[in-house]
């Protein structure tokens, strides 16, 4: 209980420090253009300024405050400020309209904000790639299956569909794959089969790969009207599916079987290592070049003078002498780096994926017990000081990390969802349980609340990246050249962003099972951080996970290039990941 008080106050100090004021920066831009006039507005507060004529401003602003960004006709962002917010380059793209927020006075109709407010309660609404669709106020026929009616005797939503919907037709099988017909027999070919709006995304293939537990409600249209905004494609009708997660319904993140779309098939169009090379800062061009450890040192010495005020430039030296068994000069840089780290959890951050890269568990540590002393309200930081711990074989103060996240969350004083980090930190709690029990001994009262373990034995990649800001898009490619895309996007998901915020962290993991052998391939399109800086991304891939012979390999990726989808790695799931 005493230690739980003292995380409390660390917390209470943490929050005391967070309301100071500070100064955020930076350009508001559309399409490259400077935007002049638009409004940065501090949210529940009457702090507002207007852009200048080259789109740039200045506001004033404390930690955890939402800046939202607004101009007429352009998409509205927010952003929630964090310690290191600084400097937030915002790009502004064209509002498109919806006749639902329309609201036509004497009328029943409700807008979008409304019907997502009421969506929890009304089973009668269901999200589709155009906004809500509320079942009293459209037009044509709609039948809708809730989640108590989907009844888990089937294995797909073929099974679901035959078993409940009386009148819809289901051909094949949830192994091969099949379809649905819903406007009538004529014939079963694939231009009068129902197409799929999954979470607001199109397929025309049958999404067998969902599994019935993941689907929250499932809506059957058919008639003109109501699937005109589909076009041609959907002329067979369309099936509707909104899932638990809201991102295509796949329980503990299972890539393989997004993988399986058969309408995405990969172009191998992804850069290679040498192509993403040529856009290296002319420091790292030059480091690399070198011919050998002597020369690499005079360029870094020659350039230490032009880049004195840059951690970047410090974090990338470490890693290029450290990856070149030049241990004592990669040391050196570190005392280099100390005065510009140790008080930045963002580069702090950076410099301990690579000490985690090169075995350095110790160092390593220390640098995520600064951060934690930084960022004690933020839930990573628990974690990452948790399995810090576990590496440098310390079990016992590991489980006890955890334990202390436990509690200050059960207290109220983090906040926790059923999304986001949570489901993380209690599936490798309950995994150092299951591998280091008998070590642990009286280490603290673990998260045991689930099988979290259910993917025993599999492949899992744990993404990790450096700066909260950063956006990016994800492409797992299968042996069988089809891909699935993880975006982590404004754009695409403002919400997650907000929310790893608020609970702070910045990580996702996704399990790649047995079931298809063969070399996979992870892309990434690097988005930008809002600010002309690089991000670091750290993976780690587990292997036979859960089980006594599992081991881990970290590798770190620096982003730079942006707009461009690249390789990040080859993953062999025999257990080989190939840079």
């Amino acid at each position: 209980m005493k230690n739980g008080l003292f995380f409390a106050l660390l917390l209470f100090i943490s929050l005391t420090l967070q309301a100071q004021s500070k100064y955020v920066k930076g350009k508001l831009t559309t399409m490259a253009v400077p935007l002049a006039n638009a409004e940065i507005r501090i949210l529940d507060s009457e702090t507002v300024v207007k852009s200048n004529t080259d789109g740039t401003y200045t506001i004033t602003a404390e930690i955890g405050d939402v800046i939202s960004y607004s101009y007429p006709g352009m998409q509205t962002v927010e952003i929630v400020v964090e310690d290191v917010t600084r400097i937030l380059n915002i790009e502004l793209s064209q509002k498109i309209e919806e006749l639902d927020e329309v609201i036509v006075k004497g009328s029943n109709r409700k807008s979008q904000q409304d019907l997502e407010l009421e969506y929890a309660i009304n089973p009668n609404l269901i999200r589709t790639a155009w906004g809500i669709l509320n079942k009293d106020t459209s037009g044509g026929t709609i039948r809708f299956l809730s989640k108590e009616s989907i009844r888990s005797i089937g294995i797909c939503i073929l099974d679901i569909l035959r078993n409940e919907l009386p009148g819809v037709v289901t051909f094949g099988n949830c192994s091969e794959g099949g379809g649905v017909v819903i406007r009538g027999m004529s014939s079963l070919t694939q231009d009068n089969t129902a197409i799929y709006d999954v979470d607001g995304q199109i397929f025309t293939d049958t999404p067998i790969w969902i599994h019935p537990d993941a689907i929250e409600r499932i809506a059957v249209i058919s008639s003109l009207s109501a699937t005109a905004q589909y076009g041609n494609l959907g002329d067979g009708g369309v099936v509707i599916i909104n899932t638990t997660t809201g991102v295509s319904g796949l329980v503990n993140n299972k890539i393989l079987d997004r993988a399986r779309l058969r309408n995405n098939k990969y172009q191998n169009d992804a850069l290679d290592d040498l192509q993403v090379s040529k856009n290296l800062p002319d420091y790292l061009l030059a480091l690399k070049n070198s011919p050998n450890l002597s020369m690499a040192q005079s360029v870094f010495s020659n350039n230490k003078k032009f880049y004195k005020n840059s951690p970047y430039f410090f974090i990338d030296a470490y890693a290029f002498f450290k990856e070149r068994g030049d241990d004592n000069f990669a040391d050196k840089i570190i005392d280099d780096l100390k005065s510009m780290i140790y008080d930045n959890p963002v580069h702090a951050k950076a410099l301990a994926y690579y000490m985690d890269a090169e075995g350095e568990e110790e160092e390593a540590k220390d640098l995520y017990e600064q951060i934690f002393i930084m960022r004690p309200s933020y839930s990573q930081s628990y974690r990452d000081l948790a399995e810090s711990y576990r590496e440098v074989g310390n079990y016992k103060k590991a489980a006890s990390m955890y334990a202390r996240h436990n509690y200050l969350a059960d207290e109220g004083f983090l906040q926790i969802d059923t999304v986001g980090i949570f489901p993380i930190i209690e599936r490798e709690s309950e995994n150092l349980l299951r591998l280091e029990g008998d070590r642990i001994m009286n280490g603290g009262k673990l998260l045991n609340k689930g099988t979290k373990l259910a993917e025993l034995g599999e492949t899992r990649l744990l993404f990790e990246w450096n700066d909260s800001e950063a956006e990016f898009e994800l492409q797992f490619v299968n042996p069988e050249q089809h891909y699935y895309t993880w975006k982590h996007t404004n754009q695409a998901n403002a919400s997650r962003i907000k929310d790893e915020k608020l609970q702070g962290y910045s990580c996702e993991e996704f399990f790649v099972d047995g079931s298809l052998p063969g070399r996979w391939r992870v892309n990434i399109n690097y988005k930008g951080n809002k600010k002309l800086e690089p991000v670091y991304l750290k993976v780690t891939t587990y292997y036979n996970f859960g089980k006594i012979s599992q081991r881990r390999q970290v590798n770190v990726y620096r982003l730079a290039l942006k707009d461009v989808n690249h390789k990040l790695f080859d993953l062999n799931n025999a257990g080989v990941v190939a840079n």
